[in-house]
């Protein structure tokens, strides 16, 4: 049972009816898939049976958690915290990570920042993947980070789990726990994830401050996920390259926290605490992404309908500290940047080398997720929203099989007044309809700076339409 990781397996004929039943635990290591394995039965009367099977198959549930347990030391939080850390397939190339942390316990003062470690609890290691902070005054002691790494690969990765008591006492660690090879963890259902998945995002202005962290103001962007019929998942990341410590230029150590508040920014107004809570994830100031997710307990409709607005602060102790703040929802001029799209493509800059496709939502099959300068393959007749997080400094564009623009963020396209691709820009992106007139042209992406950050560009169902070939990698993951 090696491929199984499960070791001796006694079957016991129980009833005295030829049937052999077992129980047993997979191991973290085991192979996903089906498995040939050799099964020996031992007769009461010591005869063997020996017979080969490929019936036993290991399949990774869609869902995943392994407990964090509290860890006594010397900081605000003496006791601990205890809670939970949970996979979720959020796609064939991507999982969403979630913190469900004692409320109770949390310190009220500060956010606490967490990460997946390399190794085991007892051996120690470095930082793997960033999570979001969770902000501790809020009342559910949650967060979310989507990440570019398949289920599967979390459930056997040689790790554990450290939240931390905030960015100032990085060394006092208030929940640990083992993950993945390292840990048995409990499987369950998955997302009831709807069809079709909508997204929208609304940009947050920069809001000048007398505070000390990003006190120029950050222009941002808040971005609304739909999971299922009740859950959306919301996003804001800082319109800052690397993070909050490169962008303020010294150590900080404070996460920024956001919320959703009611009514607009002009007439004010407190922290929605119902149907939903309004409080979302932190920023921890060492994240290289500069953003915070959080599962928020109502429908993408109700949200993007949402009488609100959403602030960003400095910290906890300093949310007078207001440094991004914009409308949402019913409130938003045009119902948010990609509100009109059907799908949404979040892409960011690997440096000055690649691009790379953070996120998809809306549709599969579009890019593969966490590779460089992957193919994009696109479908006539569908409305795309790009949201660049690689900002100003890499603008986005189109080019046909010359290297002509037929779309540019940084300049003028060709077919940037055609009616049909109804192209539309601004400073986190650019949107626009996958016209046929648009395919029968493109050959690739890229950055307008940079000529090696490009990718090819195929069209659902033929080839490249421009015929170009530019510097992608391999497509239709997510």
């Amino acid at each position: 049972m090696s491929a199984f990781d499960a070791g001796t397996i006694t079957l016991n004929d129980e009833n005295g009816d030829g049937t052999y039943e077992a129980a047993f635990t997979v191991g973290g290591t085991a192979s996903e898939g089906d498995q040939t394995a050799t099964v020996t039965v031992t007769e009461g009367d010591g005869s063997k049976a020996t017979a080969e099977t490929s019936a036993l198959t290991v399949r990774t549930p869609p869902r995943v958690s392994y407990d964090l347990s509290a860890q006594s030391n010397d900081g605000a939080a003496p006791n601990g915290v205890s809670g939970t850390v949970t996979f979720w397939r959020a796609g064939p190339d991507s999982s969403l990570v979630t913190l469900n942390l004692d409320a109770d316990a949390t310190v009220g003062s500060v956010s606490h920042p967490a990460h997946i470690h390399n190794n085991s609890v007892e051996e120690g290691g470095g930082v793997e993947y960033y999570l979001s902070a969770v902000n501790g005054s809020a009342p559910n002691g949650t967060s979310a980070r989507k990440i570019g790494v398949p289920i599967e690969e979390l459930v056997r990765f040689d790790g554990h789990v450290n939240v931390h008591e905030s960015p100032a006492n990085l060394n006092n660690v208030v929940a640990q726990g083992n993950i993945g090879a390292n840990a048995n963890g409990n499987g369950g259902d998955g997302l009831d994830f709807v069809s079709d998945r909508r997204a929208t995002t609304y940009s947050l202005n920069a809001s000048t401050t007398n505070g000390s962290v990003l006190s120029g103001g950050v222009e941002s962007t808040v971005r609304l996920e739909e999971l299922t019929s009740s859950k959306t998942l919301v996003t804001y990341t800082l319109g800052i390259s690397g993070s909050v410590n490169d962008a303020n230029g010294n150590s900080v150590d404070v996460a920024q926290i956001g919320h959703i508040h009611k009514n607009t920014v002009s007439e004010g107004g407190g922290i929605v605490n119902g149907p939903f809570s309004g409080y979302l994830g932190s920023v921890a100031p060492t994240d290289p992404a500069a953003r915070s997710s959080r599962i928020v307990e109502a429908s993408f409709d109700e949200l993007t309908s949402y009488d609100g607005y959403v602030n960003l602060h400095q910290s906890n102790a300093n949310a007078q500290y207001v440094f991004a703040q914009g409308n949402i929802g019913a409130n938003a001029t045009g119902g948010g940047g990609g509100s009109s799209a059907d799908v949404t493509v979040t892409v960011t800059n690997v440096g000055t080398s690649a691009w790379e496709v953070t996120d998809v939502s809306g549709a599969s099959g579009v890019a593969q997720t966490g590779t460089n300068n992957p193919t994009l393959t696109l479908k006539v007749g569908t409305r795309y929203r790009f949201e660049n997080n690689g900002g100003s400094a890499h603008p986005l564009g189109f080019q046909d099989g010359s290297s002509s623009y037929l779309l540019n963020q940084d300049g003028d396209g060709s077919l940037e007044g055609n009616s049909d691709v109804n192209y539309e820009e601004d400073s986190e992106g650019i949107t626009f309809t996958y016209a046929q007139a648009l395919a029968d042209e493109v050959a690739s992406y890229r950055c307008t700076v940079h000529s090696q950050m490009e990718g090819d560009v195929q069209t659902d169902g033929g080839g490249s339409g421009g015929g170009g070939s530019g510097g992608g990698g391999g497509g239709g993951g997510y």
